[in-house]
Order: structure tokens, then C-alpha cells, then sequence
């Protein structure tokens, strides 16, 4: 949606099948397509080459539709999102079709996915990364076709106020999934309270369905190190402004590597400190202790929460620095100024619409 928002695009939507975003799409006057994906709609991570070879004839056959809706709509490019749109723009691409952009949000985890996405970026004609740590070598030089341009949001008007209370509020946001790493936090947690720190967490999110032993492990380990009374769940919350509200601190402490933590920038646009470990986008986000902290340890994690909660000028002036970076890297119009330079790129004439 906030790509379809570029006020330089007329955008339509293509999708695989009606659901909630094309139901939004419409509501917002957005044209909407649905593109039969076939069984390439079963095709999941970690991607196995047999998957795409027994799903090659529909993908040839999404191709040849996405080529019919393009010319039908007269869009001059298409811009996917997600590994089997990829697959399915490239594809028609090659059969004759408008110039592919492809946004590559996820990082490729085996030697197969790392060769399936040098596979699309060849094909494609643009290739978007949302954060270095997408491409195969995140320290090497980008192709002249491959371009970082982190995801944006709508950065709040005003900073949140900072506490000087006695007891400083951790802020944990999001899906709670092992690879996000809030059994790491609380292990921190008990270790900053045993040094003297007064502080408590607060948990906002839904545990994940397809790991459902780890909640279980969550509560054996509250239990265990007596913290009942120091971490609060307050399930999902739907209201963004509500979702960082009474933190003091954010913390995103992934231990698998994370694209780029949509809670890091949210956190950071509101002058909040957050506490980061040095995996997948979450250090092009944080210059640690300019604007924020890396932290890998639970005992790391522990120091820097100690160092923060008896000092609150230094949460502030840390927050402070912390949104100035969010405005330059995530705001919104930043967001569409450089992906509608790739799409001139891409398309030099003046794009008509992009699906």
C-alpha cells in the first residue's frame, strides 16, 4: 500500500487471489486484477528447484495473463513483490512483456535461494533491496541495476516524551517467533535486574501459530528466573501509536537475521531508543551508540539497558539522534522519490501506471 501511495505513479493492483489488500486496493479507488498463480501459490521457503520445475507450465501460464492484464490496463512496467510474483514477472518479461522491477524484502538463507536470486535479478531489469543485507555479498559493490531504498512510513509528527521515573519501561513489539528473540530479552531482563536495574518489559504481539511450544517456553523461563512481576503481555495491538506507548527503551533482539525491523524505525521516528543485535538490516539502521545500540548477548544487553536506565538525558539525546536518522533513511517521500527514479529508469517514458 505505501507503494501504490507514490503520488508519481498510477498504480493497479495484481493479485492471486481477492483478500483483504485488494479489498483495501479498491476502497481507496486502486484497480485490482486477479492473476490465477496456480499451483506456483504452493511453493513455500526454503525454496527447492524440483518445487519450481513441477510448477513451470502455470508459471508460464501466470506469465502469459500478467502480459494480457498489462497490456489490457496499458501499465508500462510491473513492479512485484514476494519470490513468486518474481518469478512470475520475470517470466513474462521474457515473453515480450513491460520492464520488471522486482523488490526483494527477504534474505536468501541456502546456497539454492542465494542462486534463485541472481536469477531474478538477471532477469529482471531493476532489482530493489530494501536493506544491503539482501544481496549475496552485503559488503560488495551493487550492480549498476540493483538499488538499496529502505521501506518508509508515515514518521509522527511529534517525539514521545521521556520518562524520568525510577523504573524504566523495555518495549518489545511484534510477532513473537524464536527468531525475534525475546527469550534473549528476558534473559537480559533478569540479568539487569539482578545488577540493581529497576525495569520491567512489556510485551505487544501475538505468538506465532506455527511455533506454538514456544509460549510455553517463554512461561517455563519467566517462571524459572521469578519475573512474573517484571514482563507484562499485552497481545496484539492494532493502534500504531499505542504499540511503542509507555516504552522507555525498544528492543528488537533477532537472533535470525531480519531484513530490516519495520519496530526499529517505528520506534526510532518517535525519539525512542532502541537496542538491536547486529543481524541482517538491523546495523544499517543503528550506528551503535549514536543513535541507538547493538547488542548481540544477553549480558550485552543487560549493560546497555543498566547504562540507559539511570541516565534519562542520555535516552533522550540518544532518541533525539535516533529520529533525525529515521526522517533521512524511512520517511515516506523518500520512499517514492527513489523508487520512481528507478522506475524512469526502467521505463524512461512517463509511467501511465504500475502494477
Amino acid at each position: 500500500m505505501d507503494l501504490m501511495a507514490n503520488p508519481g505513479v498510477a498504480p493497479h493492483l495484481v493479485v492471486p487471489a481477492e483478500g483483504a489488500l485488494s479489498k483495501r486496493a479498491w476502497e481507496l479507488g486502486i484497480p485490482c486484477d486477479v492473476l490465477d498463480f496456480g499451483t506456483v501459490n504452493s511453493i513455500k521457503r526454503p525454496f527447492r528447484l524440483g518445487d519450481g520445475i513441477s510448477a513451470a507450465v502455470d508459471f508460464l501460464a501466470a506469465a502469459r495473463g500478467l502480459n494480457q492484464i498489462v497490456r489490457h490496463r496499458g501499465t508500462s512496467l510491473v513492479h512485484s513483490n514476494g519470490l513468486k510474483a518474481h518469478a512470475i514477472a520475470v517470466a513474462a518479461r521474457r515473453l515480450g512483456g513491460k520492464p520488471a522491477v522486482i523488490h526483494i524484502r527477504d534474505i536468501a538463507n541456502t546456497r539454492i535461494e542465494r542462486l534463485v536470486w541472481k536469477g531474478l535479478r538477471w532477469a529482471a531489469d531493476h532489482t530493489i533491496l530494501v536493506s544491503r543485507a539482501c544481496w549475496s555479498n552485503p559488503q560488495g559493490v551493487l550492480p549498476p541495476d540493483v538499488h538499496v531504498i529502505h521501506n518508509g512510513f508515515a514518521v509522527p509528527a511529534h517525539i514521545q516524551a521521556v520518562s524520568t521515573g525510577n523504573i524504566v519501561a523495555l518495549g518489545f513489539a511484534g510477532r513473537i517467533h524464536p527468531s525475534k528473540g525475546l527469550h534473549t530479552l528476558i534473559e537480559a531482563l533478569r540479568q539487569a535486574l539482578v545488577g540493581g536495574t529497576r525495569v520491567h518489559l512489556i510485551v505487544r504481539g501475538a505468538f506465532a501459530s506455527e511455533t506454538p511450544g514456544y509460549k510455553d517456553e517463554i512461561e517455563k523461563q519467566i517462571a524459572a528466573g521469578g519475573l512474573e512481576k517484571f514482563v507484562r503481555f499485552e497481545g496484539f495491538v492494532s493502534d500504531p501509536e499505542a504499540v511503542y506507548r509507555d516504552a522507555d527503551i525498544v528492543c528488537v533482539p533477532s537472533t535470525t537475521p531480519d531484513p530490516l525491523p519495520r519496530s526499529v524505525m517505528e520506534a526510532m521516528g518517535r525519539g525512542l531508543c532502541v537496542i538491536g543485535t547486529r543481524s541482517g538490516g538491523i546495523p544499517e539502521m543503528i550506528v551503535d551508540g549514536e543513535n541507538g545500540f547493538l547488542a548481540d548477548t544477553p549480558e550485552a544487553i543487560a549493560a546497555v539497558i543498566a547504562r540507559l536506565g539511570g541516565d534519562p538525558e542520555l535516552r533522550r539525546r540518544i532518541g533525539l539522534k535516533a529520529r533525525e536518522r529515521s526522517i533521512e533513511l524511512f520517511a515516506m517521500e523518500r520512499l517514492h522519490r527513489e523508487v520512481l527514479g528507478v522506475y524512469e529508469s526502467a521505463a524512461p517514458s512517463p509511467p501511465r501506471g504500475a502494477g
